[in-house]
This record gives C-alpha cells, sequence and structure tokens, in this order.
C-alpha cells in the first residue's frame, strides 16, 4: 500500500490536493499541525482494497506418476503424497483465506435443528428455544454493528464540521466574535449562524456591529406609534401565562385611552374568576379612571357586554391567566374567535426562550393580533425574547418597564430593543470559554440547530 503525504496551509486546501490526486474516494488515515501547515496523510481506495485482495499463489508442483502402476507401486505414491508439506506460498494462501472469512463472514454459530425431531416434547421446546435464543443473539449483534457504525459517521461529520468552522475563523475571525456575541446577548444558535454565514466580508469592527444592529431592526415587526391600540380602536383581550402582567397592561391602556380620548371612549371587561381580588384590581384601576369594569363568564355574556359597548372606541378584555399547556387555553382561544376579539399576546421578557417558544405556539392557534413585551426592567438578556417574536413574526405594540400606571408604559421602538439586546452583560460564570465556543459552534454546523 502507498501512503501520500500532502501539506498545505489550510486543511481545507491540503484536502483539495488530495482529492485531486487521489479521487473522492480516498482514505485519510491521520491529519496533524506542523510548521508548515496542515499535513494530510492518505491512502487511494484501490491500494486499500489490494491488501485484502489473496496473493498470487504458485500452482502446487504435480508429482508425475507412471502411466501403469502396479498396486505396490500405487500404494508407496499415496504414502509420499499424504506426507509431503505443503509450500510455503500454499501456506500462505491457506492462512489469507481463514482470515478473510473470519473478518468477512463473521457469522455466529448456530447449532442445526436436527430434521427428525425426538418424540420428548420437552426436548424439542429446549431445541426451538436454542434456535430462538441463536437468532435473537444474531439480531443483536447486527444492531450493535450498525449503532457502532452510526457513531462513526456522527463522530466524523462532527469532526468535519469542525474543521469547516475553524478554516472560516481562519479567514474570517469576525464571525466567530459575532457568533459568540449574538449567543451571550440571548439570541438562539440557529439566529446567530443564520446571520453570522451572510456577514459581509472586509468590515471593520465597528461597520460589523453597526451592520447586525440593521439587520435585526429590519426583521423586527414594531408597531408604528400612529397605529397601535388606542389609536386604532377595537376590541382587544389581553392574553397569556400567570404573571405576566396583564391586568397592570390593561389599566394602563386604558389609562392612556381615557387621558386621550375620555372616559366614555374605553370599555373595560375582565373574565378572570378564579384569582381571588383578581376583579377588584381591575375594578380599582376603573374607579379611579372613571369607568365601570363589567364581568364576563361565558359567550354569551361576552356577546351581551360587546353588543352594548358598541359605541366605545375601544373596548379591553382582561383575560385569566393560563399556563400555555392548560387545556382551557383551547377554550378561551375559541370564545374569543367566536366573538371576533382580537388577541394580544403578553410575553415576559424575564422567561426562557424557549418557554417564550412554546408559550407563542400554543397561544398562536387560530392567529394573534400582535405581542406585549413586558418586564424588561427585571431582564438581563432580551435578545431571547426578540429572537421568539422575530421567528414567529409577531407584531410588537408596546414594552411594559414597571408596575406604575400608566407611565411604565411605551410604544415599541427597534433602535432602543436591538441596542438594549446587543449591550447585554451577563454574569462570568454564565460566559462560555472560546474552547467551548467552537466545540458549541461546530455542533450547531453539524446539527444545523
Amino acid at each position: 500500500m502507498k501512503l501520500k503525504k500532502f501539506i498545505a496551509p489550510t486543511t481545507r486546501e491540503a484536502l483539495q490536493k488530495l482529492r485531486a490526486e487521489l479521487g473522492e474516494d480516498a482514505i485519510i488515515l491521520s491529519t496533524k499541525q506542523t510548521a508548515a501547515g496542515t499535513e494530510v496523510l492518505a491512502a487511494s481506495s484501490q491500494d486499500l482494497d489490494t491488501v485484502t485482495e489473496k496473493p498470487a499463489v504458485a500452482p502446487a508442483p504435480v508429482s508425475s506418476a507412471p502411466v501403469s502402476w502396479t498396486k505396490a507401486e500405487r500404494a508407496q505414491f499415496a504414502a509420499q503424497e499424504a506426507q509431503r508439506q505443503p509450500t510455503p506460498a500454499e501456506k500462505i494462501a491457506q492462512q489469507v483465506d481463514a482470515q478473510r472469512d473470519v473478518l468477512i463472514n463473521r457469522k455466529p454459530v448456530v447449532h442445526q435443528i436436527p430434521q427428525v425431531l425426538p418424540e420428548n416434547d420437552m426436548i424439542s421446546d429446549v431445541a426451538k428455544r436454542r434456535s430462538q435464543a441463536a437468532s435473537q443473539a444474531m439480531a443483536n449483534e447486527q444492531t450493535a454493528v450498525l449503532e457502532e457504525i452510526k457513531q462513526m459517521r456522527q463522530l466524523l461529520k462532527d469532526q468535519m464540521a469542525m474543521i469547516t468552522w475553524r478554516d472560516t475563523l481562519e479567514r474570517n475571525p469576525q464571525r466567530g466574535e459575532l457568533w459568540n456575541q449574538l449567543t451571550q446577548s440571548g439570541f438562539s444558535p440557529l439566529f446567530a449562524r443564520t446571520v453570522v454565514e451572510k456577514l459581509p466580508t472586509d468590515l471593520t469592527d465597528s461597520q460589523v456591529r453597526d451592520w447586525v444592529m440593521n439587520v435585526i431592526m429590519k426583521n423586527l415587526n414594531v408597531v408604528p406609534a400612529n397605529k397601535d391600540i388606542v389609536e386604532t380602536g377595537g376590541t382587544f383581550a389581553l392574553v397569556g401565562p400567570t404573571g405576566v402582567g396583564k391586568t397592570t397592561t390593561t389599566a394602563k391602556l386604558a389609562a392612556r385611552c381615557v387621558v386621550k380620548y375620555g372616559a366614555d371612549s374605553l370599555g373595560l371587561i375582565t373574565t378572570d374568576s378564579y384569582r381571588i381580588g383578581a376583579q377588584d384590581q381591575l375594578r380599582i384601576y376603573g374607579k379611579i379612571l372613571g369607568v365601570q369594569v363589567y364581568t364576563a363568564q361565558t359567550h354569551t355574556d361576552l356577546a351581551q357586554l360587546r353588543s352594548t359597548m358598541q359605541r366605545k372606541r375601544l373596548i379591553l378584555i382582561d383575560t385569566v391567566g393560563m399556563g400555555q399547556r392548560d387545556s382551557r387555553v383551547a377554550e378561551q382561544t375559541q370564545i374569543l374567535t367566536d366573538s371576533h376579539v382580537k388577541r394580544v399576546l403578553l410575553l415576559n421578557a424575564t422567561s426562557q426562550p424557549e418557554t417564550l417558544d412554546d408559550v407563542v405556539r400554543n397561544y398562536k392557534s387560530t392567529g394573534l393580533s400582535g405581542a406585549i413585551l413586558s418586564k424588561l426592567d427585571e431582564s438581563i438578556k432580551i435578545g431571547g425574547v426578540l429572537d421568539v417574536v422575530m421567528r414567529h413574526k409577531l407584531a410588537v405594540h408596546y414594552i411594559a418597564t414597571g408596575q406604575r400606571v400608566p407611565e411604565d408604559l411605551f410604544p415599541a421602538d427597534p433602535r432602543v430593543l436591538v441596542h438594549r439586546a446587543m449591550n447585554a452583560r451577563s454574569s462570568q460564570a454564565f460566559q462560555a470559554s472560546s474552547e467551548e465556543l467552537k466545540w458549541k459552534m461546530a455542533q450547531v454546523s453539524a446539527t444545523g440547530i
């Protein structure tokens, strides 16, 4: 077998040389870094095939025998042939054949069941069980071999992905730094990889930052201030899990509407009859604003209240908080949809991105009219909530930054959100090292997630 060594400044160039000379079926035996660059040791598949082929064996010499033998001569010739030792070539051929059969066939020994079974049923059952056990052992061995092959393929895939990322970072280190910054800001690895792959070359560090901020702002769907809920009017229900601030946000929107258009322009409805004091909380806000708060328990109650408030400019409905996997979410969604009520989802910026994604998927069954981001004052990283909003293409109406009514509610501004996301600072304990980042980037490149 002939081994060939290829040396190039980068791994990619070395692999290109290898394929150009040995072909696509070449086998890589080892790689290492040297002072001259990357060194790859490889061989062609044809050379490896010759290793397992049988060597040419010279035909054994044929003893000449007389044309006519006597009985004594035939006996003497047979004894000589029995005592004759095989030639070295014949020995090598026999050894190669034996090894080849063991490596290629590798079949477990299975005891053959006799064609004529004994009359004793117990002996027959034992034979059947032995046959089944042998078949199961063969199946288990095949499964183990397939699993090993699968693991080897995944290992090679991860190694090739690592080499690809390493070459990418060698050519443009800014991509690795940008990927690190995005993931540390709370964005998902998938979003970071998508952005990094489209990063233009020959940009300064400040230009890279401006470029990525513009990309995020263009993908954020923010409702203009002149087209928000208070300005457009209609009937809106604030929905979401427990503790996201639905009642407080409802009071903030109500106050903005009363200040701008008067108390007669607003209608307040609550469907929250589960929490103790939930209705009283909204009624206190309504009393301060000079607006009466009504309660709707069923679809009929909601339809009657909407009919009596049809001249109101804005109707706000405070719903009961439900976990995204609560079976009542579908029932609530159906009632609001049948009543032609627009639903606005509140997203807690302090929640995990995976949880927020699950919330949106469960509340988005029949469509949402947008989202309001709450508790931004308590969140360290808001990249996760922005990632979820962009992935599900939700329009952001407002951002809530506290408990004060109505001061802590602002129209969504993409520049403020992106600036806040890109300047997030987390504790050192939650930051990955450079080696961990390289491994994570290679994993994302290999799996695509």
